[in-house]
């Protein structure tokens, strides 16, 4: 595979495939984004205290990405950028797999927008959960993927509010 080539968009999902299937090596992760990252800096993460209710620092600054394709193609598409209402989305994982949701306005808007899944080496990453790796220095993408609507997992439930 050449990963000094930038992907194009052949046909409409064909992105999803060519992800899945590096999925299926082992031997990569993946971080989605809306924005075009040429080298991947350490962030600061935050969680919501469950007593408080308050937004905090959640450990050290680092980079995250996820061992799931379909993970990172929804995070680079499904995002409250460009939308004005209020949006909720949410992801997970249980015993019958990978799981989505998201409000209505979202998945519209995904519907124009053009996301980046970029391509990690795995051993850069140490695991912190059943979705997540870690990096606490800089990473370089081995490759940046365009993704759009029709790449995104069909399993998306949506959250009426």
């Amino acid at each position: 595979m050449n990963f000094d080539q930038p992907s194009n968009i052949e046909q409409p999902g064909k992105n999803r495939e060519k992800l899945l299937a590096l999925e299926k090596e082992g031997k990569y992760v993946f971080h989605g984004s809306p924005e075009q990252i040429e080298i991947l800096e350490p962030r600061q993460a935050e969680g919501k205290n469950e007593v408080t209710g308050e937004m905090e620092r959640d450990g050290a600054p680092a980079v995250f990405a996820t061992q799931y394709a379909d993970m990172a193609i929804f995070r680079a598409l499904v995002n409250a950028k460009g939308v004005f209402e209020d949006s909720e989305s949410s992801f997970g994982i249980d015993d019958d797999g990978l799981h989505f949701s998201a409000t209505r306005n979202l998945l519209e808007a995904a519907k124009r927008k053009t996301g980046k899944v970029y391509v990690l080496d795995r051993s850069k990453f140490d695991q912190l959960e059943a979705m997540q790796c870690r990096s606490h220095g800089s990473v370089a993408p081995l490759q940046a993927v365009e993704v759009t609507y029709d790449d995104l997992p069909k399993n998306i439930r949506i959250i009426e509010s």
